[in-house]
């Protein structure tokens, strides 16, 4: 683990091992969305059931701000039409 590729053998094309790899800014931000969105639910649902009103109107600005994270994402990193790639 504590040497470098070069000594390994890898060369930057073959896979990374699941323990060095770190998570892009892109899938963090996915992942924090998903969890914003998951409490916002639990929020909405909680604050109408038991009628409390500020609990439901703070989970749906949760949900709000995890949906426009996840738009966010969902524009920046689309994915690419395949009639562009040469072969």
């Amino acid at each position: 683990m504590e040497k470098n590729r070069e000594e390994q053998g890898q060369t930057p094309q073959q896979k990374v091992p699941i323990e060095e790899r770190k998570l892009t800014p892109g899938e963090k931000a996915g992942v924090t969305s998903a969890l914003l969105m998951f409490f916002g639910v639990g929020m909405i649902m909680g604050g109408s059931a038991s009628g409390k009103m500020g609990i439901f109107y703070g989970g749906t600005a949760i949900f709000t701000i995890g949906a426009g994270i996840a738009l966010y994402l969902l524009f920046k990193y689309s994915p690419k039409n395949s009639d562009k790639w040469e072969e």
